[in-house]
Formats: structure tokens, C-alpha cells, sequence
């Protein structure tokens, strides 16, 4: 068995993952496969005999995974910022950086939770 990474950068989700999983489960040849959106990329094992390393790109690419497109992430400005929960800043470069703003605490947010009750002192002692 031969072995093939790819890095997909439009591998960014898990319904990414999932479609190239029934993409890569549907080849006769394919053995093994991990699918990453974490790290945008897919390794597999397959059997040379039955099918070729650029079938296997070639038909991920017709499905929109190809390995040469670029990279997805863009610059959001100010106005944009306030509605996304993640943005790559113009300022550093490639770096994708990660914000949400915090609601305020306002008592217990998980209560009632199952199994606990409302906790009342006596004076059996």
C-alpha cells in the first residue's frame, strides 16, 4: 500500500471532512483515509494497481477539495469584526486570531440543572 497527504485549504469544517470522507470511501483502491479540519489535510493509503495519486486529486478537485487552491482566510475590517467570531487582522500577516465577546454573568445560567435540588438546612442535629 502507498501512502498520500494532501493539504486541502478548503478543508475547514467538519461537513468538509465528512464529504470527503464518502468521496474517499466510495474509491476502489482507497484502504485507509483521516480527514483533518484541524489541519487541512488528508492522508491516505491505496493501492497503486487500482488507482493513481492524481485520480484521487483529480476527483476531490472536482468536488471542490482541491490541493492548489489557495488559502481562505481573509482580512475583516472594524464593522465586520463586531459580527464575526473569527477574522484574520491585516496587521499580522497570516496569523488567524479568535474572539467572542463575553456576556455578562447574571446568576446561575445552568439552573435548574437535572439531578440537583435547591439545598435546605435543618436542624436535625
Amino acid at each position: 500500500m502507498d501512502k498520500l497527504l494532501l493539504t486541502i485549504p478548503t478543508l475547514f469544517g467538519d461537513h468538509h471532512t465528512t464529504a470527503v470522507g464518502q468521496i474517499l470511501g466510495d474509491l476502489e483502491g482507497v484502504k485507509d483515509f483521516y480527514v483533518s479540519s484541524a489541519f487541512n489535510q488528508v492522508n491516505l493509503s491505496f493501492d497503486k494497481k487500482k488507482i493513481s495519486p492524481e485520480q484521487i486529486e483529480t476527483l476531490l478537485a472536482e468536488h471542490g477539495y482541491s490541493s492548489e487552491e489557495p488559502e481562505t482566510a481573509s482580512a475583516a475590517s472594524a464593522s465586520e469584526r463586531i459580527n464575526r467570531h473569527t477574522a484574520a487582522l491585516t496587521g499580522v500577516g497570516d496569523t488567524l486570531s479568535f474572539a467572542q465577546a463575553a456576556t455578562p454573568y447574571e446568576g446561575r445560567p445552568l439552573w435548574p440543572c437535572p439531578g440537583f435540588t435547591v439545598q435546605i438546612p435543618t436542624d436535625d442535629a
